[in-house]
């Protein structure tokens, strides 16, 4: 009997395979997301369709999945809200907002872990999805 996943699971998986996918590109092309965030910071365009994007998204996990009932739940719960956060701060105050998250470099001694990390963090995320 095949079983149906939650939206709880659901969201845990595609939110951890975005992570694995990130890490993995934080470890392949580190100055590329350095730049990425340089662009966004700089072109007006770019940031304003960056956070209305990122506002739409976490706006409708948030909608779907606002639950607190288990540890992956409020996991998922905890990333959605973050990413309703985040796109306000990008509309709201792009440059402030990028320049603290771009305090840790995507290059240098701190990218290989960081990407690591991300990957390793996003993997589990994806497996608990799962069971």
């Amino acid at each position: 009997m095949i079983e149906t996943l939650s939206v709880t699971q659901i969201l845990a998986v595609f939110l951890g395979l975005y992570m694995v996918a990130a890490g993995i590109g934080m470890l392949t092309d580190r100055n590329s997301y350095a730049s990425m965030i340089e662009g966004v910071r700089e072109n007006t365009a770019l940031g304003f369709l960056t956070g209305a994007f990122v506002f739409a998204l976490g706006a409708a996990m948030v909608a779907v999945h606002n639950l607190w009932t288990g540890p992956l739940a409020i996991v998922v719960s905890l990333l959605a809200w973050w990413t309703l956060i985040k796109g306000v701060l990008l509309l709201a105050i792009r440059r402030p907002f990028l320049d603290i998250v771009n305090v840790v470099p995507f290059t240098g001694a701190t990218g290989v872990p960081l990407g690591i990390a991300v990957i390793v963090l996003g993997a589990v995320l994806a497996i608990a999805g799962l069971c």
